[in-house]
């Protein structure tokens, strides 16, 4: 689209009226003093009453703004479907209970971009960004405020410790930093144990015990958290917190196993010595049954075992006879 000189002086003088506009309103106190509940959107000011300019391009899904743990600030918007002739103006206030509020001195007229900056985090803090969106020779300032509660992501739970006990891997955690001290069961959590299954999801508990860990796997248990949907709305998962590595190097021995590792051993040293020595120690196992000559089996059959035995002879005495001769000789 050309425009004509004296067009061009005219259009470059309304953007700098509007740059103006929107940075009156950044620094102006009642941006602040409005006090507008966060969550929504708000048509803080317009150049003609009852037209808002592209109020319908302007979603809470196009931007967002967070609180990291370092204490650092991130907005981020996208405008993609604002009319070709439209211009937009991005402005952040930092604002307090009290109505107090100072401007960050960041502005961008870029319809998809961000912002970052460091701030002291606090119960009372409260962040407003602010869209001036012109179009012709109208504009309209919207305002979105962001409380503590929505700006803020947690840190990774605290004091993650895990291991083996009685058959089962133990894992246990502390409540996560927070500026606000909600209630306990406001967090919820996801446990990765590195053992390629999917992230459990858990809530309300600051405990979680897997049964029966496979005693040749090594766990790197690792978690993140974020608050529940009842306690805030589209929040942000934290980053995941340092791995804790959980190997188990040894194997518990339960009273059966002991048993059968007890008692077979030495079967199966049996076994291996019978088939190596078979004949051997069936002849000492199993020796044969003596079988008796077949002269006896006679007697055997007869069962006359008093005839096994031939009595032997009785000796007849020896008579010894002396013949005496009488060698006396005559005279």
């Amino acid at each position: 689209m050309k425009l004509f000189p004296v067009h061009s002086i005219l259009w470059s003088s309304l953007l700098v009226l509007c740059a103006s506009q929107n940075e009156t309103e950044a620094s102006n106190p009642d941006v602040c003093q409005a006090k507008y509940p966060s969550g929504d959107i708000y048509d803080h000011s317009t150049s003609e009453q009852e037209h808002y300019v592209e109020k319908d391009e302007v979603d809470e899904n196009n931007f967002r703004c967070l609180l990291y743990p370092t204490n650092i600030l991130n907005c981020s918007w996208s405008f993609p479907t604002l009319q070709k002739d439209a211009q937009i103006f991005v402005n952040i206030s930092v604002c307090d209970d009290h109505g107090a509020g100072h401007s960050l001195n960041l502005s961008s007229e870029e319809r998809v971009g961000s912002m970052s900056s460091i701030l002291h985090a606090h119960k009372e803090l409260n962040v407003i960004l602010c869209f001036n969106i012109t179009l012709h020779d109208k504009w309209t300032v919207y305002a979105s405020p962001f409380d503590i509660n929505m700006l803020e992501v947690l840190s990774p739970p605290q004091n993650i410790s895990a291991s083996v006990k009685n058959e089962g891997l133990v894992v246990t955690w502390g409540l996560p930093h927070s500026h606000i001290d909600p209630n306990p069961h406001c967090f919820e959590y996801q446990l990765d144990m590195g053992d390629k299954e999917r992230s459990k999801n858990l809530t309300d508990q600051l405990s979680y015990t897997e049964p029966n860990p496979d005693p040749t796997s090594t766990y790197n248990v690792r978690m993140r958290t974020r608050k529940s949907h009842g306690c805030q709305e589209s929040s942000q998962w934290s980053d995941w917190s340092r791995a804790v590595t959980v190997k188990q190097s040894f194997y518990k021995l339960n009273t059966l196993v002991i048993i059968s590792i007890s008692l077979g051993i030495p079967m199966i040293l049996l076994a291996a010595l019978l088939l190596v020595r078979h004949q051997r120690v069936a002849k000492v196992l199993f020796p044969p049954i003596p079988c008796p000559p077949p002269k006896y089996k006679y007697f055997l059959e007869k069962n006359d075992t008093f005839n096994l035995f031939h009595p032997a002879p009785s000796a007849e005495p020896v008579e010894e006879i002396t013949e005496v001769e009488d060698t006396e000789q005559k005279p």
